[in-house]
C-alpha cells in the first residue's frame, strides 16, 4: 500500500515534469519580464509577493529562467526548510528570471 488516492499512480517525478528548463519562449531583447529574487517568494504562503520588471536581456544570462505555470522553490538552506515554494503566475509576459538559488519544476 503506497497511501495514494484511488486511481493515482506512483511514477518518477521525471515523467511528469522538466527539471530546470532553460526555455521561456520567443522573448524579445527588450521585452520586459518578471525578475524574481529569493525575498520576492512568501515562505509561508506559496506565492511569489513582488514582481520586479526588467528587459530580458538585463537578466537573460546568469539568472534562472521560468514561465507561468511552473513550480519554483529553494536549493538552498535556509530558505528551503522556510517553505521558500511557490507556483508561478501572472508573470510579465509569461516569462520570468531570478534567484540561480531556483529549482524549477515545468509540468
Amino acid at each position: 500500500m503506497t497511501g495514494l488516492p484511488d486511481g493515482w499512480e506512483e511514477v518518477p517525478l521525471g515523467k511528469v515534469c522538466q527539471f530546470n528548463p532553460r526555455e521561456i519562449g520567443d522573448i524579445g531583447a527588450e521585452t520586459p519580464i518578471s525578475f524574481i529574487p529569493m525575498p520576492s517568494v512568501s515562505d509561508s504562503l506559496g506565492i511569489i509577493t513582488e514582481h520586479l520588471e526588467r528587459p530580458f536581456s538585463a537578466v537573460s544570462k546568469g539568472y534562472t529562467r521560468f514561465m507561468n505555470g511552473d513550480v519554483i522553490f529553494a536549493k538552498i538552506t535556509p530558505c528551503m526548510e522556510n517553505g521558500k515554494i511557490a507556483i508561478a503566475k501572472n508573470l510579465l509576459n509569461g516569462a520570468a528570471c531570478g534567484s540561480t538559488e531556483f529549482h524549477v519544476l515545468r509540468p
